[in-house]
């Protein structure tokens, strides 16, 4: 088996990631979007089952893929995650959406996405200062 460097066990658990991230980021969106739809229900992403399931693949961690030669489409990657269904109500019309709480997951959702960015960033500038160290 080859060893591909761009996609070592480092840059697939990034990845994975930010792959959760951006599908976590549209379930957040949903639950802002839909703060007055009366018993409309929050959701989220089952962070514990995404971070166990990468405990468990270890180095057979999947990329959804458009294209053999493409990373994932956004659209893509938001499957094989688990959505929680929230069963609380916070509002008299049995909405389970406090947007105060919503809007401060998505800010720390973001955080989490550009820490994640970031060292995906700093990865790709080792390598690049390999590449032309090697020269």
């Amino acid at each position: 088996m080859p060893f591909d460097i761009m996609m070592d066990t480092t840059m697939r658990v990034l990845t994975r990631g930010l792959d959760y991230s951006m599908a976590r980021q549209r379930v957040l969106a949903e639950n802002v979007a839909n703060v007055e739809t009366p018993r409309y229900k929050r959701k989220d992403i089952d962070f514990v089952g995404v971070f166990q399931e990468v405990l468990k693949a270890k180095d057979a961690l999947p990329l959804s893929v458009t294209h053999p030669r493409h990373f994932g489409e956004s659209k893509e990657s938001a499957k094989g995650f688990n959505t929680i269904e929230e069963g609380y109500s916070v509002r008299q019309d049995r909405s389970g959406v406090d947007v105060e709480k919503e809007m401060t997951l998505v800010l720390e959702n973001a955080l989490y996405y550009q820490a994640l960015a970031r060292m995906v960033s700093d990865k790709l500038g080792l390598l690049r200062t390999v590449i032309r160290e090697v020269r």
